[in-house]
């Protein structure tokens, strides 16, 4: 998929705006008013919940035995395709149906719940990207699109809830929850924690921190192992800078009406992305 940089968004909108961004740059109040607005955007169009921010990954409702945790009685988990709860203070090596203090449980003993965040996986889900009536499969729905989605029993601000008796592991369809944008410069003399957001001007390019960093660090574009680029689809940029060239106008400079240009993008490009992928789009209406 065609990706386009932040801050190629950032500085077009700027440039929409009237500002002349390669002679006198660009306001320092600018960046954070534009971070805000592709957040707005994103988020609309995940509630939209458009096949192109879409995901489909196989997931299960607990983590992995590992055996350096510290695992607690009553606490469950997977281990070689089965579900286990410790039922002891003290486990004896890796769970087993028998001898090892961890209970072997059915498929109608397992809560089947998929955390939005489920920490033994590297993808949250962003709730406003959950479809309840085409959530979750037995079979990948890329690859059999006449399967049958699961039944959603509850949907609450931690997960989804699947009808019991669940299969082990679910094909669930999602949106991934996108990081909060910043435009805020990177430095070397900062330490940042996993999921903290920078900009480098130089590369037009907002980079994710994969892990925490300490200052001193390379810089992101030279550190793949630490940091990852965030962009969006090419598909959102002309929606997203007119959005964001809304925020940064003034009424007499034509905000509104640069606002609702925005609006029948947005409606437009949710039609074209439905239409490419031959789904019927569901209008959730007005969501900022």
């Amino acid at each position: 998929m065609k990706t386009v940089k932040l801050g190629r968004i950032l500085e077009n909108a700027a440039r929409l705006a009237g500002r002349q961004v390669d002679v006198i740059g660009l306001p320092a109040a600018w960046a954070p008013l534009a971070a805000m607005a592709i957040d707005a955007g994103i988020r609309r169009l995940a509630a939209e919940k458009v096949p192109a921010l879409e995901r489909i990954e196989l997931r299960q409702y607990r983590p992995e035995w590992v055996s350096n945790t510290g695992w607690q009685r009553g606490q469950e988990c997977y281990h070689d395709g089965e579900y286990y709860r410790l039922d002891v203070a003290t486990p004896v090596g890796a769970p087993s149906a028998d001898g090892s203090g961890w209970k072997l449980l059915r498929m109608d003993e397992v809560a089947a719940f998929v955390a939005f965040d489920q920490p033994w996986e590297p993808v949250e889900i962003d709730p406003l990207g959950v479809d309840r009536n085409r959530f979750a499969y037995r079979e990948d729905p890329r690859y059999f699109p006449s399967a049958t989605p699961l039944s959603v029993t509850g949907l609450n601000e931690l997960g989804v809830v699947l009808q019991a008796p669940a299969p082990r592991q679910v094909y669930v369809r999602f949106t991934p929850r996108f990081p909060n944008i910043s435009f805020e410069a990177w430095s070397d003399e900062t330490d940042y924690e996993a999921g903290d957001v920078v900009y480098l001007s130089g590369t037009k390019d907002c980079y994710q921190a994969l892990t925490d960093v300490e200052h001193d660090g390379d810089s992101p574009d030279e550190d793949a192992t630490h940091w990852v680029p965030v962009r969006v689809p090419a598909a959102f940029e002309s929606y997203l800078t007119r959005l964001v060239a809304s925020d940064l106008l003034t009424e007499d400079q034509g905000k509104y009406q640069t606002r609702a240009a925005a609006d029948r993008e947005f409606e437009e490009l949710c039609d074209r992305l439905y239409e490419g992928m031959g789904e019927s789009r569901i209008r959730t209406g007005r969501f900022v």
